[in-house]
């Protein structure tokens, strides 16, 4: 789709569509409600995955020659609709057609995102010879929505050498400590302090947080974004917070006024402790997407990556 409406890209492409669900961040799937309108059939066990028209394909060139008459590379997230990196046996044929529309295409910058970064190496080498000299224009992805998430991908995205590795902590389920992932390694007031004065060079360059949307979003603690914000702010990465999703503190500008029912008011989340991070219990009131917005702490966080290409 060209003109994006996921605020950290510009178009979305979908080579194919369908998935099966693989962890918590799955539960509440658009794509597969978004697939039931279509008729669906593409989600699951023993589904099938639906391949895009010819006349689909030809969108990337398209964007690529307005990026180049613009002088701007345009940003591509691939794919909205699938996994890109699932490796399902119907995707096979179409994966190699994108590595090659990739390369064709070198006025746009390619976010590629999977919650399967084990598979990335091995598909790369059976369709390119990108691990060898990786493209410029290929950003690398893994979805991590949890703790559990982050210590199972982080590891497999970063024998991944891309110019830009990132993580999507979207939806955020639970906090995140990456103090490891970054080479952090002193807590000092609500700041994180750096090992021999940088990361680790195979840290994500870039971190995008969200909650959830949806009917049946999950709420995300304000502790879980900060906990996210201070850390790349530490390690001198740029953060990107996205959306809160449905629900927010009772303390947000948009939850005044507004009385608590069973509908719109969440159970307060259990006191735990981590890392120096206190996550008190704290009541989440149901206000809408909308309504939410992506303040956090008073200010927007939209930050991306530098390169220099």
């Amino acid at each position: 789709m060209e003109h994006s409406h996921i605020e950290w890209t510009d178009h979305t492409f979908n080579p194919w569509w369908g998935c099966i669900k693989v962890s918590d961040g799955c539960k509440n799937c658009y794509a597969e409600t978004l697939d039931r309108r279509w008729n669906g059939g593409h989600w699951g066990p023993g589904s099938q995955r639906k391949a895009m028209s010819n006349k689909y394909w030809l969108q990337p060139l398209l964007w690529d020659e307005k990026a180049r008459k613009a002088g701007v590379k345009a940003k591509v997230f691939c794919a909205s609709m699938a996994d890109v990196f699932e490796g399902h046996p119907d995707t096979l044929p179409h994966l190699t057609r994108l590595f090659r529309v990739i390369e064709n295409t070198p006025n746009l910058i390619w976010q590629l995102l999977t919650k399967r970064p084990e598979n990335i190496v091995t598909l790369l080498r059976s369709g390119t010879n990108w691990m060898s000299k990786f493209p410029d224009n290929v950003w690398i992805g893994t979805s991590v929505e949890n703790q559990k998430a982050a210590d199972e991908r982080i590891k497999h995205l970063s024998r991944v050498p891309a110019s830009v590795r990132f993580l999507s902590c979207e939806p955020l389920l639970g906090p995140v400590d990456l103090s490891t992932v970054f080479g952090l390694y002193e807590f000092d007031e609500n700041k994180y302090a750096l090992k021999v004065g940088s990361r680790w060079a195979d840290s994500p360059d870039w971190i995008i947080a969200g909650g959830e949307s949806g009917h049946h979003a999950r709420p995300a603690h304000p502790d879980w974004i900060r906990l996210l914000r201070d850390q790349c702010a530490g390690a001198g990465v740029p953060f990107f917070f996205k959306q809160w999703g449905e629900w927010v503190s009772e303390f947000h500008p948009a939850a005044d006024g507004i009385v608590p029912t069973a509908s719109n008011h969440s159970d307060s989340f259990t006191t735990s402790i981590m890392d120096g991070h206190d996550y008190l219990g704290q009541y989440m009131i149901k206000v809408g997407k909308k309504a939410a917005g992506a303040t956090l702490d008073g200010k927007e966080w939209k930050q991306f990556p530098v390169t220099h290409n």
